[in-house]
């Protein structure tokens, strides 16, 4: 009667995960906005790019890929590629957040081409063709203008929109 409590338990917490879906890797949230989330898979199917880059405080670049911000900005509805940001959208600034609670700001106009001089910002998901190792993962903010890499946070979890409003 045990083994069979102990085995309908664990069927029960089996079924409960697959009905929850994909763990979500991403989350974009904001007060205004309405909460996004990406898994591993909905990540794998958005556009990808390269960069060239410092890994740490090496003068060496080395070679990032990884889903360009602005994707992700416009999915979440926080940028419009046909809607440049005006008036009170210019308060707005982000805040990349890491699992382990590491946190780095932009405004929001930083990170809109249009507007910013942070070109070539990306998520990466690889580092010279291999996927990021449990240090760096899921996600590594990497912004190849920055002439210093402290903005290039890694273990990214969540995105998050505000304004100094």
């Amino acid at each position: 009667m045990k083994r069979l409590t102990v085995l309908l338990s664990v069927i029960l917490f089996a079924a409960s995960a697959l009905a929850q879906g994909p763990k979500p890797m991403l989350t974009v949230q904001g007060k205004n906005l309405t909460t996004v989330t990406f898994s591993a898979d909905d990540l794998a199917k958005l556009p990808h790019a390269k960069v060239m880059a410092p890994r740490g405080h090496k003068p060496e670049k080395i070679e990032y890929e990884g889903i360009p911000l602005k994707v992700i900005l416009e999915k979440a509805a926080v940028l419009n590629a046909e809607k440049p940001l005006h008036g009170k959208q210019l308060l707005q600034y982000v805040v990349f957040t890491a699992s382990d609670g590491y946190r780095v700001v932009f405004s929001l106009a930083e990170l809109e081409e249009a507007t910013g001089a942070t070109s070539g910002v990306i998520l990466a998901d690889k580092i010279a063709g291999q996927p990021l190792n449990e240090k760096e993962a899921p996600l590594q903010l990497v912004v190849p203008s920055d002439k210093r890499p402290e903005r290039f946070a890694r273990m990214i979890t969540t995105i998050t929109v505000a304004s100094v409003e």
